[in-house]
């Protein structure tokens, strides 16, 4: 276990190492590639539960790509125990229907959360500031010490924290609920976590 936990590590590292080589931007490339492997290394989830997980997201993610790319480029997908959440803003309710059809045909028997947002005129969400408030979000998902931050994904889509993962207890979902309140952007929350 601890041999197959070192590889999964090493394989991270190197992937993140190669990221670096490929992108314009060394000292994000250095960060992300840092995160990844931290976040590796203290997700509540087992390296095999991750891995499934991730063939998950990229099964989804390569199934909306291959049939639709710029739906692909406008929802997320996010999946945690097998559980997935689509957020994003797409242009109509048919391709929301699309991209939620295109996940359970990608993957079938998994739990879907529907959380995209269909634009309206000038509603599409500016996504460099859901980029950065989603950063702000996870800060401080993680300096707020009743929280295992790395038991949560989130997104932040137009003023709203969509937070998936586990918890140990309900006062836990509180707290993650009050910590994105508190994330100077963020109006509303929805929560999709589990109890262990």
């Amino acid at each position: 276990m601890m041999t197959s936990r070192k590889s999964i590590l090493a394989s991270a590292l190197l992937a993140a190492l190669t990221a670096i080589w490929c992108t314009g931007c060394p000292q994000m490339a250095i960060v992300q590639g840092a995160t990844m492997v931290a976040g590796a290394a203290a997700d509540d989830r087992t390296l095999d539960q991750q891995a499934a997980d991730l063939n998950v997201k990229s099964a989804v993610e390569g199934a909306l790509l291959n049939t639709n790319a710029t739906l692909a480029a406008t929802v997320n997908v996010d999946v945690y125990l097998g559980r997935i959440m689509l957020t994003g803003v797409v242009g109509s309710w048919d391709a929301r229907r699309q991209a939620v059809d295109i996940t359970r045909q990608a993957a079938p028997g998994h739990e879907i959360f529907d959380d995209m947002e269909v634009a309206i005129g000038n509603s599409i969400a500016d996504s460099a500031t859901d980029f950065a408030v989603n950063k702000d979000l996870g800060v401080n998902l993680l300096a707020d010490e009743g929280l295992a931050s790395q038991s949560f994904q989130h997104r932040v889509v137009n003023g709203t924290a969509f937070i998936m993962g586990q918890a140990q207890t309900e006062a836990q979902i509180d707290e993650a609920r009050r910590a994105a309140l508190q994330t100077p952007g963020i109006n509303r929350v929805v929560t999709h976590i589990l109890l262990r």
